[in-house]
């Protein structure tokens, strides 16, 4: 009876030590505005995700935290469908929903940038490894760039039906009149 448990902790370690789980990679290709609307829009994050494993990795969820100026608006998390195929790699979007009463917390920051306002997305995918001693790997993603914030703002439509917006935009343009 003892040889056949030490046998089997030795097969369990053996098998074990076999299965190693490498951290896929990401980066983030592009980033669009989608979805201009009178409470909001969307930043759609274009994301390329690669798998060194020789099995397939399913999303499980994306988190993120997005700042313009430097001051973060929003956080929140995102749920991509698929996975990332084995030893392959996968486009994933990830969409930020922003709404103008959100874009009022950095209101300072985007009248100081005349409306084109640098932006900051900090986020991570999680994947599926299937061990449950490995769970869920998170893959660290971190992009920057400008936001064109007073072309989305130079809509009549949304300028009538959010107050918020109205307000940026009023703030925006007294800033280059030198209001």
């Amino acid at each position: 009876m003892r040889l056949l448990s030490a046998l089997l902790i030795v097969f369990v370690g053996l098998g074990c030590s076999n299965l190693q789980v490498e951290k896929p990679s990401a980066a983030v290709k592009a980033m669009s505005v989608k979805d201009v609307n009178n409470s909001g829009f969307t930043m759609n994050f274009d994301v390329e995700v690669s798998n060194p494993n020789t099995v397939a990795l399913p999303f499980t969820n994306a988190d993120y935290k997005l700042a313009l100026g430097g001051v973060q608006v929003v956080d929140g998390k995102a749920k991509p469908d698929g996975a990332i195929p084995a030893k392959g790699s996968k486009s994933v979007a990830v969409p930020v929903t922003l709404s103008y009463e959100n874009l009022l917390a950095a209101e300072k920051a985007i009248v100081k940038s005349g409306g084109n306002i640098e932006y900051t997305f900090d986020a991570g995918l999680s994947v599926n490894t299937g061990a449950s001693f490995f769970g869920d790997v998170r893959v660290p993603l971190k992009y920057s760039g400008t936001l064109a914030l007073k072309d989305i703002l130079n809509n009549p439509g949304i300028l009538l039906q959010s107050p918020a917006a109205r307000k940026l935009a009023q703030e925006l343009l007294g800033s280059v009149l030198g209001k």
